[in-house]
């Protein structure tokens, strides 16, 4: 936005525009903004000299004190004094309370209701390796996984693991000790045996039963470049029902059609479709009944980075073409009451050139352990 100045402020950590922007990863906010050729991270003397180092090409990292701090607004008004500006363009989830400050002080602050940086949507190759690092450590953890449930006994209903019962506690903590042994930080692994696994997102929890499915949905961020990765697999201990194996093998199908789909000028909603039709297609049909939705009821794939969610978006309501340089997740997956669910993820790149798609993920596929 001409004659505004762009402002920022969050932590590193988990403000992704903000590292986007400078490069710079801490635990607490910092403000940065930008005018004209001029970008500046306002830094406090507890973090100078690693943002100095870790910046972005091109960033100026300043002290607190060299803009009148620490206080934001005595901040925000030595920036406003310096661009001789008084108008400023914020991300729609800038902090209310500093927004609200600043028009009592007469500054103009205008959301900026788009991304604030789009150009994260599209990847280079580096940044795709830094996606695939993470990617392996989740590899590393979905292979900890399967040793645990190759070498664990049926007992009955259950599995049991080292002299007792086998949970989703105790898998996703192995899961989550082999990702940090490989570099990235785990967060939020899901373990959903049995029914727990209709629902996409159930965390998963208690003993874990023999012949059932377990949905294993593992996404690690790396601590050192903030990428992450995804991935997700779904595998039984003993032998898989008539109904899971046929589920299986149609979404298995319908991930890989849809990898091959991953293109220069296609769209999302229509490969959603592509996967819904072969779902369909195995007589998997998605609604709702007494006991919730069932079948295919999420989009196909989203796009990862400095964000686990972010654009693009593999859905019935994605209406933009792919340009190449996403990163995305295939993850089609079946889901009903009576037995569990099955979802099988891949990530894929599309690289700028227009190049096939590449896809980032090495996991095997396989059903029964």
């Amino acid at each position: 936005m001409k004659n505004f100045i762009r402002l920022l402020i969050g932590a590193g950590e988990n403000c992704s525009d903000i590292r986007y922007a400078t490069g710079i990863s801490t635990p607490d906010d910092f403000l940065f903004f930008s005018f004209g050729e001029k970008k500046c991270a306002i830094m406090s003397a507890l973090e100078i000299d690693r943002a100095r180092h870790d910046a972005r090409p091109g960033v100026t990292v300043c002290s607190e004190t060299d803009y009148h701090g620490p206080k934001r607004l005595d901040i925000i008004s030595a920036i406003a004094d310096e661009c001789r500006c008084r108008n400023f363009a914020v991300p729609d989830d800038f902090p209310f309370g500093v927004a609200e400050k600043m028009q009592q002080s007469g500054f103009t602050v205008i959301p900026h209701a788009a991304s604030f940086f789009p150009q994260r949507e599209f990847k280079s190759a580096a940044e795709a390796e830094l996606i695939t690092h993470s990617q392996r450590a989740a590899e590393a953890g979905l292979l900890r996984a399967v040793d645990i449930l190759k070498s664990s006994s049926i007992d009955g209903k259950y599995l049991s693991w080292q002299g007792k019962t086998l949970t989703s506690e105790i898998l996703r903590a192995e899961i989550d000790c082999e990702i940090l042994r490989n570099g990235a930080l785990p967060t939020g692994t899901i373990c959903a045996g049995g029914t727990q696994g209709a629902q996409p997102h159930h965390f998963g929890s208690g003993p874990l039963m023999a012949n059932m499915p377990i949905v294993m949905d593992i996404f690690p961020r790396s601590p050192q470049s903030g990428y992450w990765g995804d991935l997700t697999r779904t595998v039984v201990r003993g032998k898989a029902a008539p109904i899971v194996r046929k589920a299986y093998e149609a979404v298995l199908e319908a991930r890989e059609h849809c990898k091959k789909l991953i293109r220069i000028g296609a769209y999302g909603a229509e490969i959603h479709c592509a996967a819904e039709a072969i779902l369909e297609g195995h007589g998997f049909m998605t609604g709702a009944g007494d006991q919730g939705q069932f079948g295919f009821f999420h989009g196909l794939g989203h796009g990862v980075g400095l964000d686990i969610h972010e654009n693009p978006r593999l859905s019935p309501r994605a209406r933009t073409a792919l340009q190449g340089g996403e990163v995305v997740t295939v993850e089609p997956g079946l889901y009903y009451p009576e037995w569990g669910g099955i979802r099988l993820e891949d990530l894929v790149y599309l690289p700028p050139s227009g190049a096939a798609a590449i896809c980032l993920t090495e996991a095997p596929d396989f059903l029964e352990i």
